[in-house]
């Protein structure tokens, strides 16, 4: 081997480095979130009523499961009026009732047709509270009419019923009018007290629609 000059190192060629092939970056489509953004909202919808079961202000609330109207009858608006610390309501009517039946007899209107309203009663009163059935009036075209005293009976209703504080009862009032009579409203009397109970002197009513 032939020596190097002086002054002048020995040097090694080196190659340059290789570096990987460079591929362009993957763009991928944004994934449509939209069926699962609903289907988590149907999942929230499904669990409100449960939500409100446990607690809330439906705990504010009885319970009470709806009924059936009977036959021939249609349920009415529920409206409440009072007299004193008694709140009536109607919730059901049935009219043109040529004949009734009871458990022992069946009775023909004189007049032209019974009407018959079933009724909700509630003593708001820290008392035990007595009504007069008979009282209560059935507003017509025709004229206002007492309970028929015959279809009261025939129907094992009573002509008057006490109520305990805070109680609620449902009863029906049984009337007869004229076959073109016009039902308007109720004109309702609950016999109002003082707060120590004392009947007072001049009881008002009130009057309740039922159109």
């Amino acid at each position: 081997m032939r020596p190097l000059p002086a002054g002048r190192p020995r040097t090694r060629r080196t190659r340059p480095a290789r570096h990987p092939a460079r591929h362009p970056a993957r763009h991928t489509a944004p994934r449509d979130t939209a069926p699962r953004a609903a289907a988590a909202l149907l999942a929230l919808a499904a669990l409100l009523p449960l939500a409100a079961a446990c607690g809330g202000d439906g705990d504010a609330h009885y319970r009470v499961p709806a009924r059936a109207v009977r036959d021939g009858e249609h349920a009415l608006p529920y409206r409440e009026v009072t007299d004193g610390q008694i709140a009536f309501a109607a919730i059901g009517l049935s009219s043109g009732l040529t004949t009734i039946t009871g458990s022992h007899a069946d009775l023909p209107s004189r007049l032209g047709g019974f009407a018959r309203v079933r009724m909700l009663a509630e003593n708001r009163y820290a008392t035990f509270h007595k009504i007069d059935l008979d009282r209560q009036l059935l507003v017509t075209t025709r004229g206002a009419y007492p309970p028929d005293v015959n279809a009261m009976r025939v129907k094992r209703q009573p002509t008057d019923i006490e109520l305990g504080s805070h109680d609620r009862i449902e009863f029906d009032l049984m009337y007869d009018i004229p076959k073109d009579a016009r039902i308007t409203a109720l004109r309702l009397y609950s016999d109002p007290t003082d707060d120590l109970g004392v009947p007072l002197q001049h009881d008002p009513g009130a009057e309740l629609p039922l159109r």
